[in-house]
């Protein structure tokens, strides 16, 4: 694994500076290739019946992403995300862009709005030595032979590793996420009492998502010697699971139209199910913004990805 250290936690007081040659010395992180990760240990397991104190669910999309949290002893109280830095004035973002910067010293600078409003402030010239990157989710997707040093490219056209860039924008989430968290929390909360929920495209084969998890080790989310702490969520999955929570007035309008030919209509002179079936799916895609859904099923037993990584 990574020297933990070699990775800046992102803070306030980063401001762009001259641009600089990159450091040297970063070709000793040494990652161990891609494999699956062990099972949780039958001790792990058993911490399902002493639940964590709160959820964190992390959406990282490809154009955008964001994060909500539970605490387990009131699960239905989801707590959104704050307003981004350097949002659009007067519009509340519940995500922001996928996008992230690198100092040329290949040091962490900003994520989302920050990000993407200092990168396009930099001086044309000078912005060739910083590393700007955008919608990058889905280039491990697409990489055949995904492994630790597989790297990513810059609009600059530099490389990076991109294990550190996912790990970047993971540890971004973890400062942020926590320090809400505590300011939620009356009690101080230890780093084995948050469970953490990432979400993974269905389309994404094993070691892509086990590289997601290698990601988080290094953002310092969860220890290896804790997998159990870490769900990497398939998205159809966890929008299954919330389907099935909808209560029923959630996803059946009452107020149907009087009796026709023995069958009840619409006003639009649809079926009850087909109007249902829009609203459940109206549901699930507000649900889908939200990460509630996310959220409720971290406070849940572990996702059968546990067992294999």
């Amino acid at each position: 694994m990574a020297d933990m250290n070699s990775l800046q936690v992102p803070g306030e007081n980063n401001h762009i500076s001259a641009p600089s040659s990159p450091s040297v010395g970063r070709n000793d992180c040494s990652i161990a290739p891609l494999t699956p990760s062990a099972s949780p240990r039958p001790e792990a397991r058993l911490r399902t019946d002493h639940p964590f104190s709160v959820v964190v669910a992390i959406d990282f999309g490809t154009t955008s992403s964001g994060y909500a949290f539970s605490f387990t002893r009131d699960p239905e109280a989801i707590h959104m995300m704050r307003r981004w830095e350097g949002g659009d004035p007067g519009i509340a973002n519940q995500k922001s862009p996928t996008s992230l910067l690198l100092t040329p010293e290949l040091k962490f600078h900003s994520f989302g709005f920050a990000a993407r409003d200092n990168y396009h402030d930099l001086d044309p010239e000078e912005a060739q030595h910083w590393l700007y990157f955008d919608k990058f989710k889905m280039k491990i997707h697409s990489t055949t032979d995904l492994t630790m040093e597989t790297e990513l490219e810059a609009v600059s056209g530099r490389k990076v590793r991109a294990i550190e860039v996912f790990s970047h924008a993971l540890r971004f989430f973890r400062v942020h996420a926590l320090k809400e968290v505590k300011d939620q929390s009356s009690s101080l909360l230890e780093g084995d009492e948050v469970r953490w929920v990432i979400t993974v495209p269905a389309v994404w084969r094993q070691p892509a998502k086990q590289f997601m998890r290698e990601a988080a080790y290094l953002a310092g989310l969860v220890s290896p010697d804790t997998p159990e702490q870490l769900l990497i969520a398939l998205e159809p999955e966890a929008a299954s699971i919330y389907c099935r929570k909808l209560r029923l007035h959630q996803v059946i309008d009452l107020s149907l139209q009087p009796m026709t030919n023995g069958l009840s209509l619409e006003s639009d002179g649809s079926r009850p199910f087909d109007s249902s079936f829009r609203q459940a799916r109206e549901q699930l895609r507000k649900a889908r913004h939200s990460r509630t859904f996310l959220v409720e099923r971290g406070t849940g037993e572990l996702w059968s990805e546990m067992q294999t990584g």
